[in-house]
């Protein structure tokens, strides 16, 4: 189940920590170096733990020695990741500085997706080499051209999660985007929400329709939609 990451990593998390200090990473320090997490502050090696954190492995699966950050597209596609330019949960979101592969002209930023709003906006998690602080969220906009980073960036894509595994998350009271937007879609169109109640935010107006399409449904009536309650929407 996808949890998003709004807050800094704790201290000794092994996605965050090189190898050599314990962890699973093959980034290079951090600059300014946190003392809990050693490949912080710098964004190729937060993205890289924070992608691989999220499939829950005890090893990294991709980026174990993450590239600048604007070649992560490209190693991406040489690993067999797909990648594409709409935001999905868990998606690291890559810009390019100058040409790729070309480090004298800037490294290109990455950062990863938290959450998805349901006017098509993101929360991104993100980090940066030099910066003071080794870890901050921002809420990016498509509409301002390249998704909030300045004209010296060129967004390129993003790369998605590996089996589509973040799109199983369990949708529950509290949780925001464009799955409970859909969600709430799908009870709308089974008589159990107005259409004005379809707002991406699930909250009690929400709950009570899905506890109504379980009960109903002969499921397990626990105001959770979970793979079977999923199922029922959707047969």
């Amino acid at each position: 189940m996808f949890k998003p990451r709004m807050t800094k990593p704790e201290s000794g998390n092994p996605y965050y920590n090189k190898i050599e200090n314990g962890g699973y990473s093959g980034a290079i320090l951090g600059s300014p170096t946190d003392k809990g997490c050693n490949v912080l502050a710098n964004c190729v090696g937060y993205a890289a733990g924070r992608f691989n954190e999220i499939i829950g492995q005890p090893k990294f699966v991709y980026f174990q020695y993450p590239p600048n950050a604007e070649d992560f597209y490209d190693t991406a596609v040489a690993a067999g990741l797909k990648v594409g330019s709409t935001p999905q949960l868990g998606a690291i979101i890559v810009w390019a500085k100058g040409k790729t592969w070309t480090s004298a002209d800037g490294a290109g930023h990455v950062a990863v997706v938290e959450e998805i709003k349901s006017d098509g906006s993101i929360i991104t998690s993100e980090s940066g080499y030099g910066c003071a602080s080794p870890f901050w969220t921002s809420h990016r906009y498509k509409e301002s051209g390249n998704w909030g980073q300045s004209t010296a960036y060129r967004f390129l894509g993003f790369i998605y999660q590996p089996e589509d595994q973040t799109q199983q998350r369990c949708i529950k009271k509290g949780d925001k985007g464009a799955d409970v937007e859909l969600m709430q879609a799908r009870l709308h169109a089974l008589g159990y929400l107005r259409k004005s109640e379809i707002d991406g935010d699930f909250g009690k107006i929400t709950l009570g329709a899905v506890c109504a399409f379980q009960l109903e449904s002969g499921l397990d009536v626990d105001g959770i939609c979970g793979p079977a309650t999923k199922a029922a929407l959707t047969a």
